[in-house]
This record gives C-alpha cells, structure tokens and sequence, in this order.
C-alpha cells in the first residue's frame, strides 16, 4: 500500500512538473511601506501561474471556455499538489537521513566529500555553459 501512495504521489508530481501546474508559494513579508501596487503585482503574478494550459494543449484550438475551465482545474488543485510536493519532499529526506545512518562515520566523510565535489563540478560547468551561451 505505502508503495502505491508513494508511485501515485511521483506520478503526481511528475505530472505537475510537465504540465507546468507547479506553484511555489513565495512567502514574503509585507514591509510597513509596501502599498497595494506591489500586492496587486504580487497577486497577478501568482494569476499568471494558472494562465498556462498543459504542455500541447494550446495546439489543439481551445475555446475561450476551455482556456477558462483549464485555468480554474490548475488553480483547483494547486494547493493539493503543492502538499504533495511537500510530502514527498520530506519522505525524500526522511529516507535520505535513514540511508546515511547506516554508514560508518569514515563513509559519512567520504559522501559529504564526494557531495561537495559534485556540487563544485556541477557550478563549474553551469558557468562554462553560461559563457558559452553569452
């Protein structure tokens, strides 16, 4: 049973991913002099989320009233998705924290070594291609 919920929630979410329906929440604190220009901004912008069809959709010739009922099923299950999102977020790292508990301190060093240089490789080849492209 656990198996299935966690396909269902990779399914989900992978499904979110390619349909372009993932929402971030951005959690911003007003400051005392924000006016309501930048809420509204704020607010259209998160609008604009849900102004997306799925992937192919827009090239099937859709009604005006399709585009709308699209846009309301999006913004209907964002909030869903976005738990989910979480969920499987913390399952990630609750299965992450068990599997390095299993590892000898020397192994624990090792791994944290082995990330670093991945993460040093990874920047490294993000600026050679940022240069490129430039």
């Amino acid at each position: 049973m656990r198996f299935v919920l966690i396909r269902s929630l990779l399914f989900v979410l992978a499904l979110s991913v390619t349909a372009g329906t993932s929402v971030k929440a951005q959690a911003t604190k007003p400051t005392a002099g924000a006016d309501a220009k930048s809420k509204s901004a704020a607010a259209a912008k998160a609008s604009a989320e849900f102004r997306r069809v799925p992937q192919y959709f827009a090239q099937v010739d859709l009604s005006p009233d399709q585009r709308e009922k699209l846009y309301s099923i999006k913004e209907k299950h964002a909030r869903k998705l976005d738990q989910l999102e979480a969920e499987l977020a913390s399952e990630r790292a609750a299965a992450m924290t068990e599997s390095e508990a299993v590892l000898t301190a020397p192994q624990r060093a090792a791994l944290n070594k082995l990330r670093v240089e991945g993460k040093a490789k990874a920047a490294a080849k993000s600026k050679s291609t940022t240069k490129k492209a430039n």
